[in-house]
């Protein structure tokens, strides 16, 4: 039986109704906030199976917030070989569309701007597919928000030298020093005052034989980035390193970094990470996941090294 000419009427008038309400739904629905971050980073970020978290994964976690946008992290694995070039990888990971924003990014005039080549390739990621590796895309502009937080040197000490003071590394004299070869923090104690500290320091060949060895009294102090001696602070919570609280003066800022382009994107961040410095969520969220915040210190982006950095402290 069919319908009277005003049932079938009202009948399409509800139908396009309920279409345009669908429509406008799905229109309100905000587009994730994708942010890259380093899957075995601890205590910046981490993605181990179910345990994922870290100090720059809370900061994402509260911009997509107060930006009203749900998040998706987008892990990755950053190259640890020869080839690999950092900020290639990074670059490649915004211009192919991975990501809007790449936390923990360090704000040097070397790796913001046009890159030096014109391709690079895409590191590995969470979801890649195994015939992607090696890929090859079209680099951007690299840009980045400002600083929101510093990665800064300190020094750690064992038992030996727990009850001396510290305020230069001067202070470190003719104590038993250990120092990673080829790394800037075993350049800022070669260098210090013009050599004063290179008699007292023993050089070792990996990062993480230096904490275990100077926990077991090989060493008495170690300059080394605070975040891995917060990281194994973490792991060995019995250690008896503890840090001097000196912070070496070199340091170098880390932000988000985002294509040129996505200008608006940029200076929508920088308003949130001032708010968050402002109400102390920064320094909450570092508290929360065990990691020593040094805030950031001017100039936000670090353009050149000058032997006056590098024999300071």
């Amino acid at each position: 039986m069919r319908l009277p000419l005003r049932g079938r009427l009202t009948g399409l008038v509800t139908a396009a109704a309920t279409a345009l309400l669908l429509t406008a739904g799905a229109q309100a629905q905000p587009t994730p906030l994708t942010i890259c971050l380093e899957e075995d980073s601890p205590p910046l970020s981490f993605s181990f199976g179910p345990r994922k978290g870290g100090f720059d994964h809370g900061v994402a976690e509260e911009i997509a917030k107060r930006m009203g946008r749900p998040l998706k992290i987008q892990w990755f694995e950053s190259e640890n070989d020869e080839e690999a070039v950092p900020v290639w990888e990074a670059n490649a990971l915004l211009s192919d569309g991975l990501c809007d924003l790449i936390a923990g990014y360090p704000l040097l005039g070397s790796t913001l701007g046009k890159p030096e080549t014109d391709k690079g390739a895409v590191p590995e990621y969470e979801g890649m597919n195994r015939a992607e590796r090696g890929r090859l895309v079209r680099l951007g502009v690299l840009s980045a928000t400002q600083p929101y937080y510093r990665a800064g040197y300190g020094v750690i000490v064992g038992q030996a030298a727990r009850d001396r003071a510290i305020t230069r590394l001067a202070d470190l004299k003719g104590l038993k020093l250990g120092a990673e070869v080829g790394t800037m923090a075993s350049v800022l104690l070669f260098r210090n005052a013009g050599g004063v500290l290179v008699d007292d320091i023993s050089n070792v060949s990996e990062t993480k034989d230096l904490l275990p060895r100077t926990a077991e009294g090989e060493f008495d102090a170690v300059l080394i980035e605070l975040h891995k001696f917060d990281n194994f602070k973490r792991r060995n919570p019995e250690t008896p390193l503890r840090w001097s609280g000196y912070v070496h003066p070199f340091g170098v800022n880390m932000g988000m970094a985002v294509l040129e382009r996505h200008g608006t994107l940029r200076e929508q961040v920088n308003v949130i990470l001032d708010a968050m410095e402002a109400d102390g969520t920064l320094d909450a969220l570092a508290e929360r996941w065990q990691m020593t915040r040094i805030p950031p210190a001017a100039p936000w982006v670090l353009e050149r090294l000058t032997p006056g950095m590098l024999n300071a402290g």
